[in-house]
């Protein structure tokens, strides 16, 4: 069996849970399927659908063959979870297929589906970070990417009057085009939204949501679940859009908001905080009184190890120049894992020593320690 047929078994059975698992079984599956009859030793290959099913949901490393299973995915992890992929088989699918790949020949239609709704995305991207650097009003292209971003993140549900409102006045870009990240729900289908992960699905009677290892909890009586009320025109963020642009910037926006609080006590020590600054180099440029400028970059990821190979210097030429620049961790990575912040530093070798690496109850803690400083020396 060649290496690559581990990842026609993610595409294959992300196309069969797409379709509810119904017949006919999508080509790839059944190919890599076949194969992986062929190579199991560790256990009998089951002769049943539900035993198989049964299998993909154990850990990777108990019964796939070691020597194949790329270094990329956790075997901790199994392939299905309840059903549909599990985090680390989704995670694996969008970050390592779709990202390095570029969509292969074998590509099914729910990755070229995921694909698109991306793409959708970075092509506005790319519009207004060219924009800003030709435009002659860079500030304006600058606060309608933010308002874009925002709206993304706190508006996981919407309709088209709230689109109307948001960006009927916006010279860049368009109520059309903004509509397009989302799908509109079909009449009366049950609708339900986590504040702290996002649109929420049922599977087995059971409300589920994108990442459950940033949040698992999703009792319908819990504070944080609303039951969003269908109307005419309801619509949900496509789910591309949910897992690449609204999940990441929740915990953004938490600290972000923390920040205001912060700069609304001590606006003469924390004189500004941008978001998104330069259209997204960095999430996040807090400007002190003393002139320093701090880089502040948030990151979700239940690995460290796969987290690592993605941290870079982050840009600071130009306005985007800064004094100290942060990879910040929401703290229930670390207390998930309690050597999470080692072993980043270990496996980030494209990183600076300079660039800090710490958790955004720290991070907090730092800029408190910065303003305290700054309130002395006065």
């Amino acid at each position: 069996m060649r290496s690559n047929e581990f990842d026609n078994l993610i595409l294959g059975l992300a196309e069969f849970v797409r379709r509810d698992g119904r017949y006919p079984y999508p080509e790839l599956l059944r190919h890599a399927l076949n194969k992986l009859a062929l190579e199991l030793t560790a256990v009998t290959y089951p002769r049943t659908l539900t035993g198989l099913l049964a299998l993909l949901e154990k850990p990777v490393k108990t019964w796939y063959p070691g020597r194949l299973v790329p270094k990329e995915f956790d075997s901790d992890f199994g392939l299905l979870y309840e059903g549909v992929l599990s985090e680390e088989a989704s995670r694996y699918l969008y970050e390592e297929l779709l990202e390095k790949t570029k969509l292969s020949e074998f590509a099914t239609t729910l990755t070229k589906q995921i694909a698109i709704e991306n793409f959708q995305f970075q092509r506005i991207l790319e519009r207004l970070q060219e924009l800003y650097n030709n435009d002659s009003e860079p500030e304006r292209v600058q606060q309608e990417y933010v308002l874009l971003r925002l709206f993304l993140i706190e508006n996981p549900y919407t309709t088209p009057a709230q689109l109307r409102k948001a960006f009927s006045t916006t010279r860049h870009i368009s109520i059309q085009e903004v509509g397009e990240l989302y799908d509109e729900c079909e009449e009366n289908e049950p609708c339900w939204n986590c504040d702290r992960c996002g649109p929420l699905f049922k599977k087995y009677g059971k409300l589920r949501g994108i990442k459950p290892s940033a949040c698992n909890a999703h009792r319908q009586n819990l504070p944080f679940i609303r039951q969003i009320t269908w109307k005419q025109g309801l619509r949900r963020l496509k789910f591309g859009i949910h897992l690449r642009i609204c999940l990441p910037g929740i915990p953004e926006m938490r600290l972000f908001k923390a920040l205001e609080e912060f700069q609304s006590k001590y606006s003469d020590e924390l004189c500004a905080i941008n978001l998104y600054p330069g259209i997204d180099r960095y999430d996040l440029q807090l400007r002190f009184c003393d002139q320093s400028t701090w880089a502040v970059d948030i990151k979700d990821y239940r690995s460290p190890y796969n987290l690592a190979p993605k941290l870079t210097p982050l840009f600071g030429e130009g306005d985007l120049r800064y004094d100290e620049s942060f990879y910040v961790i929401p703290i229930q990575r670390l207390q998930q894992r309690e050597d999470y912040i080692e072993i980043l530093r270990e496996q980030a070798t494209k990183l600076p020593s300079s660039t800090h690496l710490l958790s955004d109850a720290v991070f907090e803690e730092r800029v408190i320690h910065k303003i305290e400083q700054l309130r002395e020396e006065k």
